[in-house]
């Protein structure tokens, strides 16, 4: 159902459900959404992508056999989509725990197995008295209280010891476990000390205990559902995780008929630090200085030494470029301790990231293949308005493509819990989704 309706700033079609394919470029839309399959829940994602999208996408533009690619593969809602609409998908994530729940999505998993493995672990959680200590990171202690420590230690063990069959589906539990039982309080994105939050409760192992069984009982329903939902709708599984671990290089022996993605947002979400816990009780870092390192792999990372951010990046757009120097020197606000220079060179990496990921997915896709992407339209970056979907549209421009379509989503129920100094920066309101053709 779809009703134009009048907005101070803008005229919003409402519509209720998947979003209509005959909706017009540059339309603003206030979207009521049914309720998901509980599949797309499963996992830890800050700011994951609503699957109308790319369901809206593939039913306009894929015409079977059809072979889709995303490279920033996320809680996997793309994945999703392309193979209920039948179609092949390749994908790739950086991040380890991305990786972990779009394994998961693109196996499949018996509800009963998960059960059964699931409660003999709880059983058996019980009745260890004896614990050793494994997991090693800075502030452990500050976020993770002794009881809580040992009750994870015992489920990280037995997991490991559990039926491999089901055990990514037990470790997704198991991450699920970690942030609930841990000292941060409720909707917390980010683990960091704040002066203005609740005090935890003391908790204990038993506690850790009924969170897993809570998040093991969320899991069985999804994967049950989905079973049932694949098996009445003869989906076939055709899906490739590609070996590679960087978005600005995709390189392989195939081709692609079209690209559908959520790149990162520029400065708004930290996914290697709200991960923390996860990546370290889950084993997907060796250290401290392991996770850092992740870094080095995101599209406009935030960890750039003191010596590079003193530098005035120049991308050689002179609109971008005025932008970026408008952060540096803090013409729109001052910030402290050289955080306008760090943000004006996350900048400059974000976009240059950016082209280069362009580059190369431009050289992967078919002639007249398509490259469909949803991103905040504007960032608000040391008092800077970086209108980031325009800039993204002409640095894709540039390395050959073609926009062929846009339209707006007004962005709702934000559950992102991070305090923000609204002269420094700001809530985006809108996410802008561009279609890009490769001629």
């Amino acid at each position: 159902m779809t009703i134009l309706t009048e907005n101070t700033e803008k005229n919003y079609l409402e519509i209720n459900g998947n979003i209509p394919l005959n909706v017009e470029t540059d339309s603003f839309i206030s979207l009521t959404r049914n309720p998901p399959l509980k599949i797309y829940s499963l996992g830890f994602q800050p700011a994951k992508s609503i699957p109308e999208i790319p369901r809206w996408f593939l039913q306009k533009y894929a015409k079977l056999p059809f072979t889709v690619l995303d490279p920033f593969a996320g809680s996997g809602t793309t994945i999703i989509e392309a193979v209920k609409n039948g179609a092949s998908v390749y994908w790739l994530d950086y991040h380890p725990l991305s990786r972990l729940i779009c394994q998961i999505k693109s196996s499949r998993f018996s509800d009963q197995e998960i059960r059964q493995e699931g409660t003999k672990i709880i059983n058996l959680a019980n009745t260890i008295i004896t614990v050793e200590k494994t997991v090693k990171f800075t502030n452990k202690n500050i976020w993770f209280q002794k009881p809580v420590q040992e009750g994870l230690e015992i489920l990280k063990e037995l997991i490991s010891k559990a039926d491999s069959k089901v055990q990514p589906i037990l470790w997704l539990v198991f991450a699920s476990t970690v942030r609930k039982s841990s000292n941060m309080n409720e909707g917390m994105l980010l683990p960091a000390r704040r002066t203005n939050v609740e005090k935890i409760p003391d908790h204990t192992r038993a506690d850790v205990f009924n969170n897993f069984q809570f998040f093991l009982d969320k899991a069985v329903d999804a994967i049950s559902e989905w079973n049932n939902f694949v098996k009445k709708n003869n989906i076939e599984n055709k899906i490739t995780e590609l070996p590679l671990f960087d978005a600005r290089n995709i390189t392989g022996n195939f081709q692609i008929d079209a690209i559908v993605t959520s790149p990162p947002y520029i400065n708004a979400i930290d996914y290697v630090w709200a991960a923390k816990f996860e990546l370290h009780w889950l084993g997907m870092v060796a250290s401290d200085d392991d996770r850092l390192n992740l870094y080095c792999k995101e599209i406009g990372t935030e960890r750039i030494s003191k010596q590079e951010y003193k530098e005035l990046g120049k991308t050689g757009d002179v609109y971008l470029d005025e932008l970026i120097e408008d952060i540096y020197t803090g013409k729109k606000y001052q910030a402290s301790k050289g955080q306008n220079q760090l943000r004006a060179r996350v900048v400059y990496k974000y976009f240059n990231d950016m082209k280069q990921h362009f580059a190369s997915s431009f050289l992967q896709l078919r002639s007249g293949g398509y490259y469909c992407f949803t991103i905040g339209d504007v960032s608000k970056i040391c008092g800077v308005d970086i209108p980031v979907a325009k800039i993204l549209t002409k640095l894709a421009g540039e390395v050959g493509f073609q926009e062929i379509f846009h339209f707006h989503l007004l962005l709702k129920n934000r559950k992102l819990n991070i305090p923000r100094n609204v002269q420094w920066s700001g809530n985006i309101k809108h996410d802008t989704t561009v279609i890009l053709q490769k001629p």
